[in-house]
């Protein structure tokens, strides 16, 4: 028995065709939003500045805030974006707002057992018209909670504030 092995021949119609032509420039436009050129920075903002921001751990275990060290560097546990170096850190007693039902308002009150702690970052920052990236990529806004992880422990919180740098 003899073998028929021909040539391979691509046969493509025209609605082939078409597919083809709208996903190879569906990969132009996702290639070029990609390695287009970053945003100019606004009017009196520097491009790139080394700032302090402040992470509100909520919540924590007592003995948390002793765990944190100045020096330790922050990595963020979703995306392992890297957030700064530490400068110093505060533990508080946990605090939370609840109903005061004679008064019919919110007050501030100590949760017992817990601790909140401030932690003071430094990074390299990018000054964006409407957002504060860190120099890895991280999105920073003020009260957007934020998963942070450093040596021997690990938190959430907010960013509580940002200080703009120079």
């Amino acid at each position: 028995m003899e073998r028929n092995e021909g040539r391979f021949r691509l046969k493509l119609n025209l609605f082939d065709g078409i597919v083809i032509l709208i996903a190879l420039a569906v990969a132009a436009v996702l290639l070029w939003t990609r390695m287009k050129p970053a945003a100019a920075a606004p009017e009196g903002a520097p491009a790139s500045a080394t700032t302090q921001y402040t992470i509100r751990l909520q919540k924590t275990l007592p003995g948390t805030g002793d765990l944190i060290k100045a020096g330790d560097r922050l990595v963020d546990v979703v995306k392992n974006f890297e957030l700064g170096t530490v400068v110093s850190a505060a533990a508080m007693p946990a605090t939370d707002s609840i109903i005061n039902e004679e008064e019919k308002s919110y007050v501030t009150a100590e949760i017992p057992g817990y601790e909140d702690v401030d932690i003071v970052v430094e990074a390299n920052v990018t000054y964006g018209e409407e957002k504060v990236l860190v120099g890895s990529g991280y999105e920073l806004r003020v009260g957007e909670k934020i998963y942070v992880r450093g040596p021997g422990y690990l938190g959430s919180g907010e960013v509580y504030a940002i200080e703009r740098g120079n």
